[in-house]
């Protein structure tokens, strides 16, 4: 049973679990449609809103309970062979001719001439990186003598250069209502742009500022509500998916509210032109949390 949402919202989520709904698909980073093409040819009989949803960050003391986040083990080579890739990474024109000359040799060598051509470059890479393993031990020697100064032996052999490293890495659970789930981590807070058209399916876009896409979207979807918010009031919802994983709405306004950060840039317009079009739209502080 869902929480108590405005009606409009329990309808959305209801068609999304049934895949009831689609993507708004007006303009796009690539394709870059004019604002003014878009907004004159819309279908104005469509039921326009916007969602605006809060990240606060997780309880510290949560980042462990796998209720609330995932722990993903990675491995990782030594740091004797991270610094052996790097150096060839800088001298990349080196390496590939290096790696051809070798590879030429190593195919009239008896030994080799049964081996696959994959399996032959990786051993020749790896056979690179341990030539110059002693340069970069003499390397990593003076960043330990540098940062630990009189105790570099000591952590040297603590931190085991030439072992292979195991890293944990936490990734936050969204379990947000679908489409709201479609969260990108390096976002503090998303606005989405939603119509239901006259059969009763939903449309929409979804914007932040994670990416060059969702900065887009969010600049032209934000200046297209407006125009239309300056026919008809858009409404816009305020969600806040809290420190424990919770999705808690908090208000619903009767006219457009938007994200002011990233409105411009990415979607490209005029600040004169931008300015006329948002002059009665509220603006959020994103640095807040709702109230």
């Amino acid at each position: 049973m869902l929480p108590e949402y405005p009606e409009i919202i329990t309808e959305l989520i209801e068609k999304a679990q049934s895949d009831k709904l689609r993507h708004f698909d007006l303009s796009s980073f690539m394709s870059d449609k004019p604002l003014e093409e878009v907004f004159g040819k819309i279908d104005r009989t469509m039921q326009f809103f916007s969602v605006y949803v809060f990240m606060e960050l997780l309880e510290d003391d949560l980042w462990e309970d796998e209720r609330y986040a995932e722990k993903e083990e990675v491995h990782l080579c030594s740091r004797v062979e991270e610094e052996a890739r790097k150096h060839w990474w800088d001298r990349n024109r080196e390496h590939l001719k290096l790696i051809d000359e070798r590879m030429e040799s190593l195919k009239i060598d008896p030994e080799y001439k049964d081996m696959k051509e994959g399996d032959l470059r990786d051993k020749v890479i790896e056979d690179l990186n341990r030539e110059i393993y002693p340069q970069m031990i003499a390397r990593l020697k003076e960043e330990y003598q540098w940062m630990y100064e009189d105790e570099w032996e000591e952590y040297w052999k603590k931190e085991e250069p030439f072992k292979e490293r195991v890293e944990y890495r936490y990734h936050r659970r969204y379990e947000m209502p679908r489409p709201f789930s479609h969260w990108d981590g390096r976002n503090a807070w998303q606005q989405y742009y939603f119509g239901k058209d006259q059969a009763g399916v939903f449309y929409y876009a979804q914007g932040g500022s994670g990416s060059s896409g969702q900065r887009y979207n969010h600049g032209f979807y934000g200046h297209l509500f407006a125009l239309l918010n300056s026919e008809a009031p858009v409404p816009t919802c305020f969600f806040t998916y809290d420190s424990h994983n919770r999705f808690i709405f908090h208000r619903e306004e009767k006219s457009l509210w938007l994200n002011s950060f990233d409105l411009v840039g990415n979607f490209r317009i005029d600040w004169k032109e931008s300015e006329r079009i948002l002059k009665d739209v509220n603006r959020i502080d994103s640095s807040r949390v709702l109230t």
